[in-house]
């Protein structure tokens, strides 16, 4: 099987096989399942899943099924340490010429999309330039707030793309601008967006009505086989070190799973285990249809080609709708054969065009314009912010939106009346 591998891997430039998908789909076992088939090994691209030890809360794929297949990048972090995107380049690109030098298939699986433009060669590789200490402390230190103005400063561009929450983002273009003297704005303008590898993705899909009662019942099942005890061997952790709810933005603390049950271990009226596991389930949920929408905006104009989607709607049809095909589709990849397949099965090709994400004119794909609402507070409270007009639109027609306007208008309303009954008193 090796001696195989390694001819397919010589016939042209090295091959790659990636697995994309939303949390609970089914990413491992496929990985597994093709590993398994080619004499592969994986590569993990979960953020999560490279912290040590909370298997459970982090989704580690239990050993017992593994299949005896190599896992890289996975349960090597401290909790103390944050995981960039600069370190996992550099540790994912080492494995995958580790993995090629022993005549094997890398496979890249996790749920951290984004890890995966650095097998884009946009990306910007020189770093010619010293970081400043003062420039140092300010990346060390991660204030959001703090590395975001000063992103609007040196390339209000760049910084006029990203949310001001969306922190990981925002500070690796403060270290790009760093490291190498350049305003990102430009290097990306500069670069070409092709691929590093010969590489093959797969994309597994499960309509939202169906995934979302398995990630319930993921996270029930989570609870009965001891991801409480995680959760309090990380409250331990905050507390010896004295945390804040504010400092949980970062590394192992976004893991879904802590934020949730913080006030409930904190013994905050009105909290209960109840209530913890509810806010799990949905922000689990959330989160997979964020995964969606950022493979759909993000990685698939980039990648489209050479991506292939998977049903995995129907759990019975697994072998039929999955596995088999994605074996099929390997074994054609491998030997540099024409693929045989269609992209997606004709009820998910719509999900690999435009058309379903409404007007994507380069006018609003481009549009940057930022928009605040006042009525309307995100999770730090503060004023919420839409970029683009098409998603201050969809946020104006939002009933979340909707119900807040109507609350201040009844408060004003309120106020009015009580000003008015004082007026008539005196």
């Amino acid at each position: 099987m090796i001696r195989r591998v390694l001819n397919k891997l010589n016939m042209s430039r090295p091959k790659i096989i990636v697995i994309a998908g939303t949390t609970g789909v089914g990413k491992s076992q496929l990985s597994v399942q093709i590993a398994s088939h080619v004499s592969g090994e994986i590569i993990n691209s979960d953020s999560m899943q490279v912290y040590k030890d909370l298997p459970i809360i982090t989704n580690k794929h239990p050993i017992a099924d593994r299949n005896g297949i190599p896992h890289h990048l996975m349960n090597h972090v401290a909790w103390n340490d944050e995981y960039y995107l600069h370190r996992f380049e550099k540790e994912c690109l080492s494995a995958i010429e580790d993995i090629h030098s022993r005549g094997k298939v890398p496979i890249i699986v996790g749920g951290t999309h984004y890890y995966l433009q650095i097998l884009l060669n946009k990306r910007i590789e020189e770093k010619h330039r010293v970081v400043t200490p003062e420039e140092q402390a300010l990346l060390d230190e991660g204030d959001p707030e703090k590395v975001y103005a000063m992103l609007q400063r040196l390339d209000p561009a760049i910084a006029s793309k990203y949310h001001p929450n969306d922190t990981r983002r925002v500070h690796r273009m403060l270290e790009i601008y760093y490291t190498t003297g350049k305003k990102p704005s430009n290097a990306f303008a500069e670069q070409q967006n092709t691929l590093k590898f010969d590489t093959l993705f797969f994309w597994i899909y499960s309509t939202p009505e169906k995934l979302d009662s398995r990630l319930d019942k993921r996270v029930d099942d989570m609870m009965e086989s001891g991801a409480l005890d995680e959760i309090r061997s990380l409250y331990k952790k905050y507390k010896s070190d004295n945390f804040t709810p504010e400092q949980c933005e970062n590394g192992i603390w976004q893991v879904i799973g802590f934020k949730e049950f913080l006030p409930w271990l904190e013994y905050e009226s009105g909290a209960s285990f109840e209530s913890s596991v509810d806010k799990m389930k949905i922000r689990t949920r959330q989160y997979a249809k964020r995964q969606v929408k950022w493979i759909r905006k993000m990685l698939l104009p980039d990648v489209k080609d050479h991506l292939y989607m998977l049903d995995a709607t129907n759990l019975e049809q697994w072998d039929q709708n999955v596995s088999e095909k994605a074996i099929s589709i390997t074994d054609s990849f491998l030997d540099s054969l024409e693929i045989q397949e269609k992209h997606a099965p004709p009820a998910l090709e719509s999900l690999l065009t435009n058309s379903t994400l409404g007007d994507n004119s380069p006018k609003l794909e481009n549009d940057w314009s930022r928009y605040v609402c006042e009525a309307c507070r995100d999770k730090e409270n503060k004023p919420l912010i839409a970029i683009g007009a098409k998603n201050w639109k969809t946020h104006l027609n939002s009933r979340r939106h909707r119900t807040n306007l109507s609350r201040a208008k009844k408060l004003e309303n309120h106020e009015m009346w009580k000003k008015r009954k004082t007026e008539s008193v005196e």
